[in-house]
């Protein structure tokens, strides 16, 4: 098991909530004394916040900030497109 201890604001990283759940991507964006506000990217994207000492079933992956900007440039490709359209 892992926690949300684990985590650095503003990093990305691809977790396993429970056990026999799909990967998702995760982002802490702001921090309390005991909480993190979290960006999910899953199905759904969404933001929630979690205690800092809650435990997740793994920590699959950290992206490296070149992975990370990779990411972001995919959306943001989709979204000039979008916004083209």
């Amino acid at each position: 098991m892992a926690s949300y201890l684990d985590l650095e604001l503003n990093r990305f990283y691809l977790i396993i909530a429970e056990e026999g759940d799909p990967i998702k991507l995760v982002q802490p964006l702001m921090e309390t004394d005991l909480c993190y506000l979290l960006a999910s990217e899953d199905e759904f994207d969404s933001t929630y916040w979690v205690k800092k000492e809650a435990e997740f079933f793994e920590l699959v992956d950290e992206l490296t900030d070149e992975q990370a900007m990779e990411y972001q440039d995919l959306f943001e490709d989709d979204e000039e497109d979008e916004e083209e359209d």
